[in-house]
């Protein structure tokens, strides 16, 4: 008769020196996928972020404009803390800072439209929370103009389209993005090859 040790060490396939062997009761017991070794890549779908578009706050609401010291600095852990006065902290997706600015993913829209609409609070102080990237609205005001380049293939030279805007339309080009495909909601690495630029109004406009 196995006992419960005997039984444990059985399921543990970890001792097993025979690869297939190995393999096959991995699949069995439901371990890897069938189709491991001879699928494509396999992402661990727990890893990946929801398709809920982020949430935004700024620092510069929290600190003023005065630059905060290195023992002042908002981190990741004190965030996180915060946002689970307005929402549950185990609902958040991912925490990320750039250049001052945070960008908040939670798991459902009716927690980003609650982050939304309560706001966060961080030091005793309540920050307000964006729908959009507030930075990004520098790029969209009247002072700029929007302009999408299309049907140029994505091997062209950025260069050559940045020459060829501001010599032939007599203006400056602040900015260039390479427009990226969204799926679901979710930004991919996959290039459309239209070009996004921002610039001052053109004083010569092309003609169609």
């Amino acid at each position: 008769m196995a006992t419960a040790s005997q039984q444990q060490n059985d399921n543990d396939i970890s001792h097993n020196t025979n690869p297939s062997k190995a393999y096959t009761d991995a699949v069995k017991a439901g371990i890897i996928p069938k189709d491991y070794l001879t699928g494509g890549p396999h992402v661990n779908t727990h890893e990946t972020l929801s398709s809920v578009k982020p949430v935004f706050i700024l620092e510069t609401d929290l600190f003023g404009d005065v630059k905060p010291s290195p023992d002042q600095y908002l981190t990741h852990l004190e965030l996180y803390n915060s946002i689970d006065s307005c929402i549950p902290k185990s609902h958040l997706k991912g925490l990320q800072r750039v250049r001052g600015m945070w960008r908040i993913y939670p798991d459902s829209d009716i927690d980003r439209e609650t982050l939304i609409t309560n706001n966060i609070t961080v030091r005793h102080k309540l920050i307000n929370v964006y729908s959009a990237n507030p930075k990004s609205s520098e790029y969209s005001t009247h002072l700029y103009l929007r302009v999408r380049v299309k049907d140029v293939p994505c091997s062209a030279d950025d260069g050559q389209i940045l020459r060829a805007i501001e010599s032939e339309g007599k203006c400056s080009v602040h900015k260039l993005n390479r427009e990226r495909l969204r799926v679901d909601g979710l930004l991919t690495n996959c290039q459309t090859g239209d070009r996004i630029l921002f610039c001052d109004p053109l004083e010569n406009p092309y003609q169609e």
